[in-house]
């Protein structure tokens, strides 16, 4: 099989802006955590009122709108544009669910059968209709599933409590221990540690919630879901995927594979994240924009452009196949000036 190319750098960059804003909404939510310092910080709801799914069901359900959801209007703009960029650069649950399928493991072989597209990726529009429809008979119900309000759940009621339980129980150990050599106590490391945690991250009282097993028992199973289908959740799940795949359906911004340089390799599928069939017939609507397969196709035939731009480089193709007289040989007479 032939060999990948190295990771391009816009493959770095959308790594480093995925971190970047799961890194924020780790901020944000320490922000609503109750400690000494820091009781509900400001711009909590940012991600909240970046999701259109919100903002949609929202008006639905109580035909009201909100002036801080106005930001998932620029949402579903950048998305008309760009496609589904905002799963492949933007979502925090997004990029935990990228780093999860980056652990996996197997042969290309295996990665090429799993990664290609699968009917069941509609399922996650038949949970989108019916969202929609409980929200217009009243029923608030998107908040199951939509990603940002899953992953604040799981962190609130399940991921956090667990965190802070387990290392101030590894603290207090230390404290009550105090091991060490000599006069020298690990003691003396531990607490300026412990003090800044205690100011910083740990809760002041955490509170324990009901159901916490099953919310977490979701969450990491979720997660681990990612081993057998690259990003599972934004596949097959995902409501706000969904309505982002239906706005962006038609990009601007779209893939164009060169037939000429194309060796059907299928490298392209090894870490496709979405299952949008590089390889063949491109679904805009299940892309990430992930740059994946143009950082791994060898042949370097494929790459990302606007939509005039590739539909003029199709209609070039066509001509190309369709003209007999480009597929004459040099040598035909039919050619030759008489």
């Amino acid at each position: 099989m032939t060999k990948k190319k190295r990771t391009s750098w816009i493959v770095w960059l959308r790594r480093l802006t995925q971190t970047g804003f799961l890194l924020l909404f780790c901020y944000l939510f320490l922000q609503t955590v109750y400690h000494p310092i820091n009781k509900a910080g400001r711009g909590v709801t940012f991600f909240f009122n970046l999701d259109p799914l919100v903002t949609l069901n929202f008006w639905l359900a109580s035909h009201a709108f909100v002036g801080a959801m106005l930001l998932s209007l620029v949402t579903l703009a950048v998305t008309f544009v760009c496609g589904r960029w905002f799963c492949g650069w933007v979502c925090p649950l997004g990029a935990v669910h990228n780093f999860f399928t980056s652990l996996r493991g197997g042969r290309a072989k295996q990665k090429l059968d799993a990664g290609g597209y699968h009917p069941w990726q509609k399922a996650k529009y038949y949970l989108l209709v019916a969202f929609l429809v409980m929200a217009l008979l009243g029923a608030n119900l998107v908040g199951w599933l939509d990603p940002f309000s899953f992953f604040f759940r799981s962190l609130s009621t399940s991921i956090y409590p667990a965190i802070n339980k387990a290392l101030v129980a590894v603290f207090t150990w230390v404290y009550d221990a105090n091991p060490g050599v000599g006069p020298v106590r690990l003691t003396v490391v531990t607490e300026p540690i412990y003090g800044f945690l205690r100011k910083y991250f740990l809760a002041g009282e955490q509170p324990y919630y009901w159901g916490s097993l099953l919310i977490g028992t979701l969450f990491i199973t979720v997660v681990a879901l990612n081993f057998w289908r690259a990003r599972f959740w934004c596949r097959y799940v995902c409501p706000l995927g969904a309505l982002l795949g239906v706005v962006g359906k038609n990009p601007i911004v779209r893939l164009k594979k060169n037939e000429e340089k194309c060796n059907s390799c299928r490298l392209c599928l090894v870490d496709c994240q979405g299952g949008a069939a590089p390889d063949n017939l491109w679904k805009p609507s299940e892309c990430f924009y992930c740059w994946n397969c143009e950082s791994d196709c060898p042949a370097q035939a494929i790459s990302i452009t606007s939509f005039s731009a590739a539909a003029c480089h199709s209609e070039r193709s066509e001509e190309s196949r369709s003209d007999p007289l480009l597929h004459k040989p040099e040598g035909d007479s039919s050619l030759r000036s008489e």
